[in-house]
């Protein structure tokens, strides 16, 4: 059995809860570090470097809130960029642990856990946490991009719009708990395909996933444009497990177009990189047409002379009018063939 050389600190005040994880985890993890409350939490995180911290939402007697927890979250998260954070709630806190992931929890269990769930959540947050620090998850920013204490500035990026279809319908059938779950491990599962191919997590919206690139990594190898195939074959290749645990397959859809945004640091006690700009709006606008043009991907003609791509082999949808421009936009989709994106294979 291998032993990752992860160190995890689990924070909860049921001492059996401790003993308990401590017990499963260090099969699997190289060091376990225990705290049956967060009050020593910044001494540890000042002597040892916490890959994954596994947190309770409640600490203090008959508390319910998961005021507690949060705090101990935004505290982590100051003192150590490179921790991911997965919260430990009862069923009835699911709403809790949903507003922790929006706040930057990297996910949730549920109490009483299933051993192999839990080995396998914290493993999945370790190794995304490995990914992060080679800046293929968060944004990593040319010397361009890094000056955003002195405002903003203005920078050309690529963005990559992916959005599961029927997400309504999926989310009535499976239910909210469910439906949360089928989420967290679609965009687990494609996390890999969009670090292959260099492209940075911008942001989750609700169903969505905002995938961005700096232009030069984007065109390189074609990346923008493989990682979508890239997360095709992923699912496809997944497909049997979300049938067994779901009864479906996810199915999805993107807009891909590029253009200057302007870029820099926004927010007092929550700190947040966006992006604006026009860019963003036509690549959402984008993606929301390939349903009428029953297609899986559409990509802006700009974006697409951009790509070392047989544009032959490109499918042109035409020239369309998009809400709130002046010009229009030509777009084109392309299926998955490798003589089509890349024309030195």
């Amino acid at each position: 059995m291998n032993i990752e050389n992860a160190k995890i600190l689990i924070i909860d005040d049921d001492v059996d809860i401790l003993l308990a994880a401590k017990f499963i985890l260090k099969k699997h993890f190289k060091k376990i570090i225990t705290l049956d409350s967060p009050s020593d939490l910044d001494h540890i995180l000042e002597t040892e470097k916490i890959d994954v911290a596994l947190l309770d939402m409640n600490y203090s007697a008959g508390a319910t809130t998961g005021k507690e927890g949060f705090q101990v979250l935004n505290r982590i998260k100051q003192k150590s960029n490179i921790t991911r954070v997965i919260m430990m709630t009862a069923y009835g806190d699911i709403d809790l642990a949903i507003k922790a992931i929006k706040e930057g929890a990297f996910d949730f269990m549920v109490k009483p856990w299933d051993n192999a769930k839990l080995i396998s959540t914290i493993l999945s947050a370790f190794k995304k946490g490995f990914t992060e620090k080679d800046a293929t998850i968060l944004p990593s920013h040319t010397d361009q991009e890094n000056s955003y204490d002195h405002g903003f500035s203005e920078v050309t990026r690529i963005f990559m719009f992916l959005d599961i279809k029927s997400s309504t319908t999926i989310a009535e059938s499976l239910g909210h708990i469910r439906y949360f779950e089928l989420l967290n491990d679609f965009f687990r599962d494609i996390g890999d395909a969009i670090g292959r191919n260099q492209g940075q997590i911008y942001q989750y919206v609700g169903d969505e996933v905002v995938i961005s690139w700096n232009l030069e990594k984007g065109i390189e190898n074609n990346n923008c444009l493989n990682c979508f195939f890239d997360i095709v074959n992923t699912i496809e290749n997944l497909s049997n497990n979300y049938l067994k645990k779901y009864n479906i397959i996810p199915e999805f859809k993107a807009g891909l177009h590029y253009g200057k945004v302007s870029t820099g640091t926004v927010g007092t006690l929550k700190k947040e990189i966006i992006y604006t700009g026009d860019v963003l709006n036509t690549a959402s606008r984008i993606e929301g047409l390939c349903n009428q043009y029953d297609v899986n991907l559409l990509l802006s003609e700009d974006l697409l002379d951009k790509l070392d791509v047989n544009k032959d082999k490109a499918h042109k949808i035409g020239e369309i009018n998009l809400r709130g421009r002046n010009a229009n936009v030509t777009l084109f989709t392309m299926a998955m063939n490798s003589n089509s994106l890349q024309k030195s294979i």
